[in-house]
């Protein structure tokens, strides 16, 4: 089994970065609705791209401090890891930022010879994956915070 952590910085305050990340996938969470996922990853000389089906759920924080969502998703061909994980937002140092973090586990397809490739290669290739994924999810969640930040503006100035 191979573990994977990849963290985030969002110019988003923490408080919002949890109500915008339960905004995305809370309805999913709460439905079960499993829906076709492009993960994509950047690696030198090439952009590698896969189709999962991904569904979310809701998980605990031990802690309470933190709304942890469940992450899944299953390769719908070809050789690429299943992986169970969770998607949390963190407080970060500043009220102005917060963290991203997605953390979890895959088993690398194809035995030993893929255990092998996971140690030299697949699991850089994991980790970019994880990093555009949630740089994706990152600028979704600052674009809504700079256009509720922009209506505020919008509204004391009328």
């Amino acid at each position: 089994m191979s573990e994977l952590l990849e963290t985030l910085v969002l110019r988003c305050p923490y408080h919002l970065a949890q109500g915008y990340l339960a905004d995305s996938v809370g309805a999913r969470a709460a439905s079960g609705e499993q829906r076709t996922l492009t993960l994509t990853a950047t690696v030198p000389g090439m952009e590698l791209s896969k189709a999962v089906m991904v569904s979310f759920g809701s998980a605990v924080d031990p802690m309470h401090f933190d709304q942890p969502w469940r992450i899944h998703w299953t390769p719908q061909s070809g050789l690429y890891p299943e992986f169970e994980g969770e998607l949390t937002v963190r407080a970060d140092e500043t009220y102005e930022t917060s963290r991203l973090e997605l953390r979890g586990s895959y088993r690398p397809p194809g035995g030993i010879a893929g255990a092998a490739f996971d140690w030299v290669a697949g699991g850089r290739i994991a980790s970019a994956t994880a990093r555009a994924l949630l740089r994706r999810l990152g600028d979704e969640m600052e674009a809504r915070y700079q256009r509720d930040e922009q209506a505020k503006r919008d509204s004391t100035t009328l």
